[in-house]
């Protein structure tokens, strides 16, 4: 088989269907509770070469909408792509207002984010809802 071959058999037809196999997380995420009750729904999009998401919605235990000054705020920063297929950026963190170095990955319908501040690390999974 000549090179060119071998070439456009990997460049065409593999490498894409690589592609297709990693998981992406754009779409809409739903949150856990945090300390307050407070559930939000944040909407990740591409923004540039990396991930970003903002704050759609904020909802009560119960289920209803709630009045919130963080709708429309960024909550994913940067988030880049990393070979091992996590994303690695920042995470706003609403009740204490500092941004802090996140990592997350895409599993189906989930999302696991760890979110770090120096040496303090949490661990949250985020339900995908569309």
């Amino acid at each position: 088989m000549k090179i060119c071959n071998i070439l456009f058999l990997f460049g065409f037809v593999l490498l894409p269907a690589t592609w297709a196999l990693a998981e992406v997380p754009i779409g809409l995420w739903e949150a856990k509770p945090d300390n307050r009750g407070v559930v939000v729904h944040v909407r990740t999009k591409p923004c540039g070469s990396a991930i970003c998401g903002r704050i759609e919605r904020a909802k009560d235990l119960r289920g209803y909408d709630t009045p919130s000054t963080d709708l429309g705020r960024r909550m994913l920063l940067n988030m880049r792509a990393e070979a091992d297929g996590s994303y690695a950026g920042q995470l706003w963190e609403p009740i204490a207002n500092k941004m802090l170095s996140a990592r997350m990955r895409v599993h189906g319908n989930r999302m696991e984010l760890s979110a770090c501040d120096g040496a303090d690390c949490a661990d949250a999974v985020w339900n995908r809802l569309r």
